[in-house]
């Protein structure tokens, strides 16, 4: 085969391998989503690596009138880092809506560490929504680390808060992605691949707000899940609290 012909093919052959490479980035969670979400529950089910409160899911602080707060999401929603709700979004979120209104409050957290928009919507019938008075959705954390596809995320969240704003008259609120302490043990790529996801599926999230009219809440960047970052997230999601409940009367 001559020099030129030789230089041609193996451009030619190396056509494909390219274009397959260019697909995975374009497209991620056809072939890594599958083994991140495999890693992803491989490490949820170890115990020793992390850290989720016990007993009862609520906290409540003493007051007249309580103000009713149902949060449901996935593992930063649950408490993932910290032993005690107290220490948690709930606890926080609690404490904060409480001294801003002056009213006791009541924090039920609905969460399960490796829920994903799919997942809560199938279990939504299982939740008694009645009783509250603002309902926090505080999911994408696993949806991102797992590359959930964006089509799948629309039709899920779409959903969600489509049944939330319907089937119940609380005030809906919606959160960014939350970092999570289990992205720490990433590689740079596997880091830059769920970043990028995250951004993604908060931009699809702020699309089926704004049609909606549901107020959605950037969460900011954190290293660690800790009674200091969630501390910092619950004074930021109170505000929006106070303001549903004022505008409740």
């Amino acid at each position: 085969m001559d020099a030129p012909l030789r230089v041609r093919y193996r451009r030619t052959r190396s056509l494909p391998v390219l274009s397959r490479i260019r697909h995975t980035w374009q497209s991620p969670h056809v072939v890594l989503g599958p083994v991140f979400w495999a890693l992803f529950r491989a490490a949820t089910q170890e115990q020793r690596g992390w850290r989720y409160p016990t007993g009862p899911a609520e906290v409540r602080v003493a007051g007249v009138d309580p103000v009713r707060i149902l949060v449901i999401g996935d593992g930063p929603a649950a408490g993932c880092g910290v032993l005690l709700h107290e220490m948690g979004i709930a606890g926080t979120l609690a404490r904060h809506v409480s001294v801003r209104i002056g009213r006791g409050v009541q924090v039920t957290v609905s969460a399960e560490p490796a829920a994903s928009a799919r997942s809560t919507l199938d279990r939504l019938d299982a939740m008694d929504l009645d009783p509250h008075d603002v309902i926090v959705l505080m999911l994408a954390t696993t949806d991102a680390f797992c590359l959930t596809p964006r089509r799948r995320w629309i039709h899920s969240m779409t959903g969600l808060v489509g049944r939330l704003t319907a089937d119940s008259s609380a005030s809906v609120l919606v959160t960014s992605a939350a970092s999570m302490q289990l992205t720490r043990t990433l590689t740079p790529f596997a880091r830059r691949l769920t970043g990028r996801h995250a951004r993604l599926l908060d931009a699809e999230t702020r699309q089926i707000c704004e049609a909606t009219g549901t107020p959605m809440i950037t969460l900011d960047a954190a290293n660690d899940l800790t009674a200091r970052t969630y501390a910092r997230w619950g004074r930021r999601i109170g505000a929006h609290v106070v303001a549903c409940v004022r505008a409740q009367g």
